[in-house]
């Protein structure tokens, strides 16, 4: 019988208490939010909560938010560390250092050192929902940094450079030829960071004077606190849809996809006008030398016909005296 050590009663006791932290929470809001005072379970608060004008236009300007932040913040830091790891890897130990101060400067003191500046220099960018790009840009930067930095650090990236280089790509070729395609999996996981960090922030849209979805929630929550649960819990279940749909999808490898792909062709039978020649060649396993049983994935190959055997020229001695034909004339 196999004992199980210290370590492993400690790891299933922090699951534990982890499993029970999180659920424990979520099952109450949902109770709470999916009943009513005559009803035990009804969905009457959710749908009370979506007929809400307001709610519309709100989650439309946050998944605006959230995609922009996403493609701002990517465009920034994927050439940013491209370069650092090419060209000056000593500096990244500063760079990462660097990406932490914005989870040191709170978002008060951030919105009012730059409200100062900008309501002097330009009047009309705050007013702008916009406005708040920048702000969830350094936000996330820390969450960001440390995924895309892990995803370079996964592959080999000056191998493929320069492979991309010396056959001919050029820098922008390069990028989203060889490098992006391989660091799929750290943009996806950068991507839904983003995402769940601007569904989910409060503070700068508050702040600032503009109405988001948090901030509907916030509202909502005061007005009718079983409809505010309820899409609450909606939010996180679809959060958690999106985060296993992208990282399955992430997770297929490019190889299966063309493996199926070719397989299909193989299935096909070819064309008028194809010749077998131009076929792709496949490697099908053959039976072993022992083995008299024949596959029956290859093909019979028809027997060649045998060639006659040519008649062998007569030797002529080399003291043979040949006769001559005496040419007549008449």
């Amino acid at each position: 019988m196999r004992r199980h050590s210290s370590a492993d009663v400690a790891r299933v006791v922090v699951l534990a208490a982890a499993a029970v932290l999180f659920a424990v929470p979520l099952i109450a809001s949902a109770l709470f939010g999916f009943s009513s005072a005559t009803e035990v379970v009804t969905a009457e608060p959710l749908l009370d909560a979506v007929a809400d004008p307001e709610f519309w236009p709100d989650a439309l300007a946050s998944l605006v938010l959230a995609v922009s932040t996403t493609l701002a913040v990517l465009v920034l830091l994927v050439p940013t560390l491209c370069w650092l790891h090419l060209r000056v890897p000593r500096l990244l130990a500063l760079t990462e250092a660097l990406s932490v101060l914005p989870l040191v400067v709170p978002a008060v003191a951030l919105v009012n050192g730059v409200n100062l500046v900008f309501r002097t220099a330009v009047p009309g960018f705050l007013v702008s929902m916009y406005s708040l790009i920048p702000f969830y840009v350094v936000l996330v930067m820390p969450l960001v940094y440390r995924a895309l930095d892990a995803g370079f650090r996964a592959i080999d990236l000056r191998t493929l450079v320069d492979a991309s280089m010396s056959l001919g790509a050029g820098p922008l070729r390069t990028l989203f030829g060889v490098v992006l395609p391989n660091l799929r999996q750290a943009l996806v996981n950068a991507a839904l960071l983003t995402t769940a960090l601007v569904l989910g922030e409060f503070a700068l849209a508050t702040l600032l004077l503009h109405t988001t979805y948090p901030v509907f929630l916030a509202q909502m929550g005061q007005d009718s606190p079983r409809a505010a649960a309820a899409l609450a819990v909606m939010t996180l279940l679809g959060t958690w849809a999106l985060l296993a749909v992208f990282t399955r999808l992430a997770g297929r490898r490019p190889g299966r996809r063309q493996g199926r792909r070719q397989g299909r062709r193989q299935g096909r039978r070819p064309r008028a006008g194809t010749s077998m020649d131009a076929m792709p060649a496949v490697l099908l396993p053959v039976p072993g030398p022992g083995s008299s049983a024949p596959n029956p994935r290859v093909p019979a190959v028809p027997p060649v016909p045998a060639v006659p055997p040519v008649p062998a020229v007569p030797r002529v001695p080399a003291d043979s005296h040949v006769p001559s034909v005496e040419r007549t004339t008449s």
